[in-house]
């Protein structure tokens, strides 16, 4: 039996339910996280494939190409 084990045995009622509430709260702030974290990647994903889509066909017009880029790096995923 592991030290976390016996302690863990040795605790009465109130306190596993101290330590079963500070679990869960723990458990909360990983998911809000990892959540933002998911949200996050999933915006970079959507902008860094309109940018790629913008160099299928080659274009002549880089001035306008640049701006494309300016303005999904700026707007897409930000609401």
């Amino acid at each position: 039996m592991t030290e976390l084990d016996s302690r863990l045995m040795n605790m009465n009622l109130s306190e596993l339910q101290k330590e079963h509430a500070e679990l869960l709260a723990f458990n909360e702030k990983l998911d809000r996280e990892r959540n933002t974290y998911r949200d996050q990647a999933s915006k970079y994903r959507r902008k860094v494939g309109m940018i790629a889509d913008l160099f299928v066909l080659p274009g002549d017009d880089h001035e306008l190409t640049l701006k494309a880029i300016k303005t999904i790096i700026y707007r897409v995923g930000e609401q």
